[in-house]
């Protein structure tokens, strides 16, 4: 099962250096259509990665992938997701049985809002990593 975790660009301080969304992730599906009835950005547009760490991943793996050009890194505004992730926690506090899980993704929704708000204050992108 995937995990999705917050990369900032940089340290900010009050902010952990793993910012889980285990949770999220689970409900992927179910929050992707609901961002588009929302008319905001899914999650997983703001998907990224390190081509080191696309290599990495594909060695445990056992994929090679020493031919194959890989994307760069893309960074995101924080406000860009602060906007999907503050409609998808509104949304879901106010319809808790609008998907499975509510509670524990509203948990970790609530902790994404805190980083990407602080990120936001110090000026520091983001992205966000798929773990599998």
């Amino acid at each position: 099962m995937p995990e999705f975790f917050i990369v900032l660009h940089r340290k900010v301080s009050e902010v952990p250096d793993d910012v889980p969304g285990k949770e999220i992730a689970k409900a992927e599906i179910f929050l992707s259509r609901l961002a588009r009835k929302l008319g905001v950005v899914s999650l997983t547009d703001f998907k990224s990665q390190s081509p080191e760490v696309t290599d990495a991943l594909a060695g445990i793996n056992g994929l090679d992938l020493s031919d194959v050009k890989l994307e760069r890194e893309t960074w995101f505004a924080p406000m860009q997701g602060l906007q999907t992730v503050t409609a998808l926690r509104d949304h879901l506090q106010s319809h808790p049985a609008a998907i499975p899980n509510t509670k524990e993704v509203l948990g970790e929704l609530d902790l994404w809002n805190k980083v990407l708000c602080k990120a936001a204050e110090e000026g520091v992108a983001w992205h966000l990593l798929v773990a599998i």
